[in-house]
């Protein structure tokens, strides 16, 4: 019954009740669409950290991180990489990381090794599956390598050139060896494209004078809010021999912008929404002064002050559902579809790739949709239209039935 009168009262005054839809809609999908950029864009700083030679969780001998040291390596790695404590959707790659000098007809440059399984290295580092020129590197070509197209300028490489790699093996002797290009890719990072060579493993080795270790095992998850408990678990499973830190490790700038990220979106969804209380409460308030002989007579037959105050709950409550309906029905499909599509692309004015925490950003910016920005979002709006029509019903509860029936 308090909801069918709420209905009918809510249209009294279509012109009115519009505004307070209006309003409310807005600022729902103001907030969600918000929630959904900024979502975007910490998914896609996540996603991208393997593109700044970077995993979700880094496996390393300890101490290697710090000095990169050739000799600090991890032994036996086919052993760890079967006990690796990781989710069966995670994707590992282990590395040989060498210090190089490139050299060709043209010139020379300083470059870094990465000497991977190339399929699993591919599944990890997105540049390597955009070769834009030749071919990906194959299973057991110890011959061939992959190069940035900024390094292929530099030195005016194409497909088929030889590349020369100097480097300094693990008993000191200086190892030197000649590659072929065998494909060129693109990467939003300007230094990998610049200095970054890929070759197999057992090139890497061969070059450096390795026995069968690796440098560090990449892991990438599903879910890159797995990587504290995944670490901890490596920690328990390997021992101290090995470091596992994890992206907000390797990242300290980039673990604190998710968290400020994450607080912004509270303050600007408070603010936003405290706006929009302001305004209902403003018409919600004339509502009931029009209305205050009507309700005068409702308590003169009877009728409880908690009825009057369930009676405006009831008029909110349809205010709040009518205006989340309105609000998510326009932003979940722009949300939606920004998440294949680029809601904000400025990459014509700033480049492809933008840095962001020591990690890569695409300057075409997407959105995610998350039920933790929806939901939180929704309920926000429910509590502030229910606040704002609850005290101008307490206010005209609390008059005498003789007071608000001489009201006009």
């Amino acid at each position: 019954m308090l909801l069918r009168m709420g209905w009918r009262n809510l249209w009294r005054n279509p012109r009115r009740t519009l505004i307070n839809l209006a309003s409310s809609g807005l600022g729902l999908f103001l907030v969600v669409l918000y929630g959904g950029l900024m979502g975007g864009v910490m998914a896609e700083a996540k996603s991208q950290l393997d593109d700044a030679a970077l995993g979700h969780v880094e496996v390393a001998a300890t101490g290697w991180r710090a000095r990169r040291i050739l000799g600090t390596w991890i032994a036996n790695p086919n052993e760890l990489l079967q006990k690796l404590p990781v989710p069966a959707d995670a994707e590992v790659s282990a590395r040989v990381v060498l210090r190089a000098l490139a050299s060709a007809a043209h010139g020379a440059q300083g470059v870094v090794v990465h000497g991977v399984d190339p399929l699993a290295e591919r599944k990890i580092a997105a540049y390597l599956r955009d070769v834009r020129t030749g071919q990906l590197l194959q299973q057991g070509d110890d011959r061939g390598v992959l190069i940035g197209e900024g390094l292929a300028e530099r030195l005016q490489l194409k497909v088929g050139s030889k590349l020369r790699l100097t480097v300094q093996q693990q008993d000191g002797e200086v190892g030197a060896d000649v590659f072929r290009v065998r494909g060129i890719f693109h990467t939003i990072s300007p230094a990998i494209g610049k200095s970054q060579v890929v070759m197999s493993l057992a090139a890497a080795r061969k070059l450096a004078a390795l026995p069968n270790v690796v440098h560090q095992v990449v892991v990438q998850l599903s879910d890159a809010n797995q990587a504290p408990a995944v670490a901890a678990a490596i920690g328990q499973v390997l021992g101290p021999q090995v470091e596992a830190p994890t992206w907000g490790e390797l990242l300290p700038v980039l673990k604190s912008m998710d968290d400020l990220i994450s607080v912004i979106q509270w303050l600007v969804g408070l603010f936003v929404e405290a706006l929009v209380g302001l305004g209902i409460l403003n018409t919600m308030l004339m509502s009931v002064l029009e209305r205050t002989h009507e309700l005068g007579v409702l308590q003169a037959i009877g009728t409880r002050p908690s009825g009057i105050v369930a009676l405006i709950a009831a008029e909110s409550f349809w205010i709040a559902t009518l205006a989340t309906v309105l609000g998510l029905a326009l932003a979940l499909p722009l949300v939606a579809w920004g998440e294949h599509n680029a809601l904000l692309d400025y990459s014509q004015a700033m480049g492809e790739g933008l840095e962001m925490g020591g990690t890569l950003l695409r300057t075409a910016f997407h959105t995610k949709l998350s039920l933790g920005t929806v939901l939180p979002s929704a309920g926000l709006v429910y509590v502030m239209t229910l606040l704002a029509g609850l005290w101008p019903a307490w206010r005209v509860s609390r008059l005498p039935p003789a007071t608000a029936l001489r009201a006009m």
